[in-house]
């Protein structure tokens, strides 16, 4: 469990809300970036087409309640 400003989220919950979050973004592949969530530190991998895709993937990412921290390992092709 992550507690941030007060609000405490689970692993689990805070990696559903970014894969929901990529499956809204136009610009993004859902299925070829993984998602993993260890108490609020965040692990992106997987591949994209474009620099911008990563870069949404990232935003993404941090913009889900109770993240500390974003490693990006997403590979661009």
């Amino acid at each position: 469990m992550c507690r941030n400003q007060g609000v405490i989220t689970s692993s689990s919950d805070i990696q559903r809300r970014i894969e929901e979050a990529f499956k809204r973004d136009a610009e993004l592949d859902a299925k070829s970036i993984s998602v993993k969530v260890i108490e609020g530190d965040v692990t992106l991998e997987g591949r994209v087409r474009t620099w911008l895709e990563r870069e949404a993937a990232e935003r993404a990412a941090w913009s889900a309640p109770g993240v500390k921290h974003v490693e990006d390992h997403i590979a661009v092709n």
